[in-house]
Order: C-alpha cells, then sequence, then structure tokens
C-alpha cells in the first residue's frame, strides 16, 4: 500500500451525514440546533446542494464519498433488479454484497488510508468489506451482519466497554428506538476518538429521515430529532475537544436528501400483474423467474425492468410497458434509457446487470410501493407520510452542507453546490486527489494556506 510512505498526520477530518435534513430547515425558525449554527458561524454553509437521482440514501452517500453519479460509481438506488439472477438486488442495508463488488471508483477513505491516514467510519451505507477502514461499524439492519461483518477488534472493544453493540440491529430497525441507535453511534465515536484517534472519522445518523417517514416533514418529531441529532453532534465536537484535537479538526456537516410529504401510493408491479407479465413468487416476495416485467421502488421514484431474453419479443413489449406507465396515474415522468444519462444513470452497455430499462417519478404526493399483493394500482393511501426519491432538483429534495475548522475561510459565500462536490473537496484535504470525478473542488472555501497547497 502507498500509505507506508505516508506517516500519519497531525490532522483530522470529521464528515457527519444527517439523513434526511433538507436545506430549508436551516431556514426554519423552529429548528433548535445550536452546535451546527455555531458551526456555520465560524465556517461555510452552501446555500442548498443537489443530490442525485434517484435520491435515495445508497446511491447519494456513494456519490458523496465517490465524487460520481450512480451511472460512474454503480450503486443506482437502495434497490434495483439483480438480472442475472432475476431477483431483487438490495444495496439498502448492505444485505447483498460487500463495497467492493459493487463500488466503482475510489473514495475518500480510499485515499485517505493511500495518503497514511487512520480512517474509521460509523453506520455509513454501502461500507461492509470495505478494507480501507480501520474501524468499521456498516449500516445494517440485522444483528448477525453487525456480528459478522464489523471490525472484530472494535466490536469487542465495545463490548468490553459495556456499550449494548448487541442492540444494533433491534434499534436500527425500529423507529421508536432511532434515538438508541444514533446515541450508540455517537458514544461509539467518542470511544474511536479517545482509544484510536483516527484522521478520519465518517458518522451518519438516522433519526431525522425515520421520522420524517414516519410523521411527515415539519412535525414537531422531526423538530425534535434534528435538536437530539445536533446534541450528539455536540458530544463529538466535545470529545475531539477533550482529545485536544478539535481545533486541528475540519469538520463538515452534511444530509443526503430532502423529503416531501405524500398521501397516496403507486403500486406498479400491481399493474404489471393484471397486465399479465409479472408472475409473483409466493415463497419468495424478492425472486421473479417466471415474470416478463418487474419494478422495484426507490421511494418516490421507481426502476422498471423488461425481462424479456428475446430482442423481438422485448421490443413489442417495452412499446405496451412504455404505454401503460404513461397511462397510470401516479406516475408524475417517465424516462427511457437515451434520457438515463442526464439523469446520473448509465448510457446502454453500463452497469448492465443493474440498469433499469425504464425510470420514472411520481407524482409529488406519491410513494411507489413494489408490492404485488393486492389489487389496488394507486391507493388512496400511503405507509409513509413522508418520503424522498424523487429528481433533486426539486426545491424540498435539496441537501445541506456545511464546513468549519482550521481550514475552512470563515463566512466564505457558498453558492448552491453539487452533492458529487464534497468528496474532490474532502481529497484536497488529505493532501491528494481523486481522478476523473463527476465534481469538482470547491476551492473558495479554503483560506489562503490551503489553496496554495500543491497535490
Amino acid at each position: 500500500m502507498e500509505s507506508a510512505n505516508h506517516p500519519k498526520p497531525d490532522k483530522y477530518v470529521l464528515i457527519i451525514s444527517i439523513d434526511g435534513m433538507a436545506n430549508y430547515y436551516l431556514q426554519d425558525p423552529n429548528v433548535r440546533m445550536p452546535n451546527l449554527r455555531e458551526l456555520i458561524r465560524g465556517g461555510v454553509c452552501a446555500d442548498g446542494m443537489e443530490s442525485v437521482f434517484p435520491t435515495a440514501t445508497w446511491a447519494i452517500h456513494s456519490s458523496l464519498v465517490t465524487g460520481n453519479y450512480p451511472r460512474k460509481h454503480g450503486v443506482l438506488g437502495n434497490w434495483v433488479v439483480d438480472r442475472p439472477n432475476r431477483r431483487v438486488g438490495e444495496h439498502f442495508g448492505d444485505r447483498m454484497w460487500d463495497m467492493r463488488d459493487v463500488l466503482r471508483g475510489e473514495t475518500w477513505y480510499d485515499a485517505a488510508k493511500r495518503m497514511g491516514w487512520t480512517t474509521a467510519s460509523v453506520c455509513w451505507p454501502v461500507t461492509r468489506g470495505a478494507d480501507m477502514i480501520d474501524y468499521n461499524i456498516p449500516e445494517f439492519y440485522e444483528q448477525e451482519m453487525f456480528e459478522s461483518h464489523c471490525t472484530l477488534s472494535l466490536w469487542n472493544e465495545l463490548k468490553a466497554a459495556g456499550l449494548p453493540v448487541e442492540c444494533y440491529g433491534e434499534w436500527s430497525r425500529d423507529h421508536a428506538r432511532g434515538p438508541m441507535q444514533d446515541w450508540l453511534t455517537t458514544e461509539i465515536a467518542k470511544h474511536l476518538i479517545d482509544r484510536h484517534n483516527p484522521n478520519l472519522l465518517q458518522l451518519h445518523y438516522l433519526l431525522p429521515d425515520s421520522y420524517q417517514h414516519n410523521y411527515g416533514v415539519r412535525s414537531k418529531e422531526v423538530y425534535w430529532s434534528l435538536e437530539y441529532v445536533d446534541e450528539r453532534i455536540g458530544e463529538v465536537l466535545e470529545a475531539l475537544d477533550q482529545k485536544g484535537i478539535l481545533e486541528k479538526t475540519d469538520v463538515f456537516v452534511l444530509s443526503d436528501h430532502g423529503f416531501v410529504n405524500t398521501t397516496r401510493t403507486f403500486y406498479p408491479n400491481v399493474l404489471f400483474k393484471h397486465k399479465g407479465w409479472l408472475a409473483p413468487n409466493l415463497n419468495d416476495e424478492h425472486e421473479f423467474k417466471d415474470s416478463k416485467v418487474v419494478a422495484v421502488s426507490n421511494g418516490g421514484s421507481g426502476y422498471v425492468y423488461v425481462l424479456e431474453d428475446d430482442a423481438e419479443a422485448k421490443e413489442l413489449l417495452m412499446i405496451e410497458v412504455r404505454r401503460a406507465l404513461a397511462d397510470s396515474d401516479g406516475v408524475g415522468r417517465l424516462f427511457e434509457q437515451e434520457d438515463f444519462p442526464s439523469l446520473g444513470l448509465p448510457a446502454p452497455g453500463e452497469v448492465d446487470d443493474h440498469c433499469p430499462d425504464f425510470a420514472f417519478e411520481a407524482e409529488p404526493d406519491c410513494f411507489v410501493h413494489f408490492d404485488c399483493s393486492g389489487e389496488e394500482v394507486t391507493g388512496s393511501f400511503t405507509k409513509f407520510k413522508g418520503m424522498h426519491g424523487f429528481l433533486p432538483h426539486r426545491e424540498e429534495l435539496k441537501a445541506v452542507f456545511v464546513a468549519a475548522g482550521p481550514s475552512i475561510r470563515p463566512g466564505a459565500s457558498l453558492p448552491e453546490i453539487r452533492i458529487v462536490d464534497v468528496a474532490p473537496t474532502i481529497a484536497r484535504l488529505l493532501g491528494t486527489e481523486l481522478k476523473d470525478t463527476d465534481g469538482r473542488e470547491l476551492d473558495t472555501i479554503w483560506k489562503e494556506e490551503v489553496r496554495l497547497w500543491s497535490c
């Protein structure tokens, strides 16, 4: 490894992702986040941050760490169809694949390790099997995944320290106990800072996302969740201060997407079942070996796969599927493969195993559900009161970007940025660069001495 050529630096980067925190919350007087606002006063805050399509957590966090759109990094959403196996592919919860199997391109934590930095990650999506993370607890929802895929030495340390890591899976799945999960993430971060002093530490907080799904945007529960996460951020900053490294730490607080309220549900697979194109497997809802057309949901959007092997028959079926989707109540905008590159999705011949034939955005008040057990194609009810997954240019979906620390120029003006700009910016602090990224470095945020660094 190249890291052998680089001594461990005496500088630090903390990256915190607040899942689901829309940029509009920064202007909301009901949001009490004193620690975040103190960072803003001493650093920079973008006017907004445009995410990627679909605005779904696993695709977005892959874009964050690589600086690339899904077309290039390969993680196309929380759910895809794995064409070779004709079954649903779950990026969600890192259930199916190691990071190296699906995420293309160098990440900022790869680059950090290459430059001799110690790396740590807690609850960050698409990090299962990420061997460049020295201390790693990926985002899982099953306890057995935590037990088998977290860094073993760290896991045993946390158990010995009395932290209830045996509850991580249960607390991850149960939104009512979401505060406990984010508390545990914080306690692990404090342990890492005290015991291992990582140069790069990335943390992912989930509660605002969970509560917006359950209670809708700008609900009292969501306001409380943002204040709760802000308190946890304060604890992490205090741990850095007690360690004597806060003044050497550049802090980035960002989010992945915003939210809108939803009142209806669109079931594309029920539509396909009525058309005779989808044959449900009663024993395995994720398997579609006898189906011709299947859809997966990414919240406010969906991917549609036409699984006809014969080229001529597929072309005819594509015409029928296109017409059925275009005529469906609940579908807002329909996209075909020639539209995909403009969305940051693969062109024909790219990511073939997971790339859909159609993508669509739902109507703004509509959640896409891939269940096919019912008979109603569009229901006047929804499982979730709040949802994301829609096109990223919508104002409600814009994310947060805040940076502060010894390298950051206080009060620098920063217009709206793109989420793919974050990784090239982080790379500058690592003393290197990520090659061939879709994003660009935010060079206006640096103090003059940082701007003059040569990579």
